[in-house]
């Protein structure tokens, strides 16, 4: 084996950082050295903890500036733009992404998020239905039933309510644990009506143990139903 190593790197293809492997992680994309998937990771955590999104961007920038057609890259930086209320350059970064990588579900999902809340209804409608047929496809994408959540969001801001209907149930049907799900399906019903519907959702998710009076309040179209939750049936 060592021998084997010795004659790789005399003809020029020794292991590099761009292709290395760490316990518990993915492969580092081919073309992203070690050090910039670090700032991808720590971008992306500083992000996700809610309370950092300018040290996310600037992390985020370092990668980008070195590797411009990162997708993923450019997916983690439309997603900070979006939590920044910057949706203009998220857009930008989603389409960037969407064209680099077109078969990518979650690619096409923040179009959809961007352009919507950009009033680019044409265009969100569009990314939302080609998410959503790339979600069938993707058996393995990691956090499959959060994203048939914001695919049920986007449907809603979009008033296709039958198909954010059919998003929020697919995703409470996929993990009868995600709150989120029985939030939205509850909204969804709320949106079209049922509020019958809706409370029996939200009972079945505060017998779960996810749900209470407190999280409804925090949703203006679920408040009025945040008393009867508490009520006896």
């Amino acid at each position: 084996m060592r021998l084997l190593l010795i004659l790789l790197i005399a003809v020029g293809f020794a292991p590099t950082d761009a292709i290395a492997q760490r316990p518990g992680r993915v492969t580092i994309p081919a073309n992203r050295p070690a050090r910039l998937d670090a700032e991808f990771h720590r971008a992306e955590t500083a992000w996700k903890s809610g309370h950092s999104l300018l040290e996310a961007r600037a992390r985020i920038d370092r990668v980008l500036k070195e590797l411009p057609g990162d997708a993923d890259a450019l997916k983690l930086r439309a997603g900070i733009f979006m939590s920044m209320d910057n949706i203009a350059p998220a857009l930008e970064d989603a389409r960037r992404a969407a064209t680099l990588q077109p078969s990518d579900a979650e690619a096409h999902l923040l179009v959809c998020e961007a352009a919507s809340r950009m009033g680019s209804r044409a265009e969100a409608s569009q990314a939302l239905t080609r998410s959503a047929e790339l979600l069938l496809d993707e058996n393995a994408l990691r956090e499959t039933n959060s994203f048939y959540v914001r695919l049920s969001r986007c449907a809603e801001e979009l008033e296709r309510y039958d198909a954010a209907e059919a998003y929020a149930r697919t995703a409470l049907a996929g993990d009868r644990r995600n709150a989120d799900a029985y939030l939205q399906l509850a909204r969804v019903f709320v949106l079209q009506n049922s509020s019958d519907k809706a409370l029996t959702v939200l009972r079945q998710g505060a017998d779960a143990g996810l749900l209470n009076g407190a999280l409804l309040r925090a949703d203006r179209l679920l408040v009025p139903l945040a008393d009867s939750l508490n009520t006896p049936r």
